[in-house]
Order: C-alpha cells, then sequence, then structure tokens
C-alpha cells in the first residue's frame, strides 16, 4: 500500500495538503473540553476542592500548549541546518514535559480513588508510557534519522517522507 492510496480521516489538521479545506472536529473537540472544563472548575469551587480546580485548569491550558507546540513542530521546515534541528529538538522536549506531566497529573489525581496497589500499577503504566514516549521522541527518532542519511541508494532504502515507514517493494535479483 503506497501513500498515494491512504486516506486520511478528516479528524486532523493537515499541514502536508494546503489545499485541502480543514476539518472543523478539533474545534468541536475544544469547544466539548471548554464546556467539561467549566462546568468542572464551578463544581470543584463551590465544594472549596482546589487541587481539582487546579488540575483542571493545567490539563485545560496544557492541552492547548500542547496543540500549539504539536503545530509549530509541524510547520518547521525539514531543513537540516543546526538552527532548525536544535528548534525541532526544544518543541519535542516540550511536547515530552508536557505530555509527562499531564500522564503525571492523571495519576496523581485518581490515585486517591484507588487502593495502594492499584496506583502503583497506574503510576509504573503512567512511568513506563512517558519512558516510551522520550524513546520514541529521542532515541528511536535519532537512530530513524541517521538510517536515512546513511542510505544513498533509493532502491535499497526507501523511506517516505510523511509517515517515516519502509516503503514495501517488490524483491530485486541482482545476477
Amino acid at each position: 500500500m503506497t501513500s498515494s492510496s491512504l486516506h486520511l480521516l478528516p479528524l486532523t489538521y493537515s499541514d502536508h495538503a494546503p489545499q485541502k479545506p480543514r476539518s472543523v472536529l478539533p474545534i468541536f473537540g475544544f469547544i466539548n473540553m471548554t464546556i467539561s472544563s467549566v462546568v468542572t472548575i464551578y463544581r470543584a469551587h463551590n465544594n472549596n476542592d482546589t487541587p481539582t480546580v487546579v488540575f483542571v485548569g493545567f490539563v485545560y491550558f496544557g492541552s492547548f500548549l500542547l496543540d500549539y507546540c504539536f503545530r509549530l513542530y509541524h510547520s518547521l521546515p525539514k531543513s537540516s541546518s543546526s538552527n532548525s534541528h536544535n528548534i525541532k529538538r526544544n518543541v519535542k522536549i516540550i511536547i515530552w514535559v508536557l505530555i509527562s506531566t499531564i500522564m503525571l497529573g492523571f495519576a496523581c489525581e485518581f490515585s486517591t480513588f484507588m487502593s495502594f496497589l492499584e496506583s502503583s500499577f497506574f503510576f509504573g503504566l503512567v512511568i513506563s508510557g512517558n519512558i516510551f514516549l522520550f524513546y520514541v521522541y529521542f532515541i528511536w527518532e535519532g537512530d530513524k534519522s541517521a538510517t536515512t542519511s546513511a542510505c544513498s541508494n533509493n532502491d535499497t532504502c526507501c523511506y517516505n517522507d510523511y509517515d517515516y515507514k519502509p516503503i514495501l517493494t517488490e524483491a530485486k535479483v541482482d545476477v
């Protein structure tokens, strides 16, 4: 299956095809998140539950900042200049820190409803997810870029720029 035969769902913004109209579904998601957050903050404030107010506010504003960072990361040029590389690395660090703190915030907030064993398992799951995300963003991504730059023959090492997966081709036999 080639990348031209893949059809993207209209659930995400597509910066790769600027001629296509952007979807309005993310706007509905942010409207739903805003209404839910305002209602939750109002109820928590009426019950004098300050930690919930702080947590919901952090997740709400963190989600917008995370969306901004993802857009910024995808809008940066793919050039190999050192300045562009440093900016991309810094944005990836911000994305990883935001996702990690939001996940740890959820673990802290919901561990109060669980037993010690359940909350230990939940924290372990969150920490392993953060480690996996770190691996994907910083180690695996670095290995992929080293492999891509080392490939000079397009027949033996062909990568698609869109999703960074090897393109499957027919096997060639050299006689």
